[in-house]
C-alpha cells in the first residue's frame, strides 16, 4: 500500500512481486521446472523490469520483501551501475497481534494470487536477513496518513 502511494504521488513506476508471480501462477509458466521456483522468477522479473527503468533514466519502485542479501545486492549495484539513487524503505508491524489481524482481513484483490496466511508470515520472517545499510523503517502502527509523507520525503532527499 505504502510502495503504490508513493509511487502514485510521485509518479514513479511500482512493480510488486506478487502481481509479477501471480501472473506466472495463472499462466502455469511454473510447472514442471523445479529448478526455476517460483521466488526466484518473481525476483528475476522485479530485476529486468527496474533495469529496463533505470536504463531509460527513470525512477522504480520495487515492492518486495527483498529476504537476501544476494538479492540487494543485485538490486544496489543495478542502482550504481545507472548512477540512480539507492532508498530502501523497510515497512514492519512492532505490534504482532496488530500485524496478524491486519494480514487475517486483508484483501488485495491480485489475480490468481493468495493472501498469506499468518504461518507464511512466520516462515518468511524466519528466512528474513536484517538490512545491514541506512534504510527508512516505517513501523505500520502508526497511522498510514502519518507514514505516507515520511516516505515521501525520504525519496525526495
Amino acid at each position: 500500500m505504502l510502495a503504490e502511494a508513493v509511487g502514485r504521488k510521485l509518479g514513479i513506476p511500482v512493480f510488486a512481486k506478487d502481481w509479477l508471480e501471480a501472473i506466472i501462477l495463472r499462466g502455469g509458466l511454473i510447472e514442471g521446472d523445479p529448478q526455476r521456483p517460483l521466488g526466484f522468477t518473481g525476483y528475476e522479473l522485479l530485476g529486468i523490469l527496474a533495469q529496463r527503468q533505470l536504463s531509460l533514466g527513470q525512477s522504480v519502485i520495487l515492492d518486495s520483501v527483498a529476504t537476501t542479501e544476494s538479492i540487494r545486492e543485485r538490486w544496489r549495484a543495478m542502482a550504481r551501475q545507472s548512477g540512480a539513487d539507492w532508498r530502501v524503505i523497510e515497512c514492519i508491524c512492532s505490534d504482532a497481534a496488530l500485524h496478524k489481524r491486519r494480514l487475517e482481513g486483508r484483501q488485495r484483490n491480485i489475480p490468481g494470487w493468495h493472501e498469506l496466511h499468518w504461518e507464511e508470515v512466520e516462515e518468511l520472517k524466519s528466512r528474513f536477513v536484517q538490512w545491514n545499510e541506512p534504510r527508512l523503517v516505517i513501523d505500520s502502527i502508526r497511522r498510514f496518513e502519518a507514514n505516507l509523507p515520511i516516505a515521501i520525503e525520504y525519496c525526495l532527499s
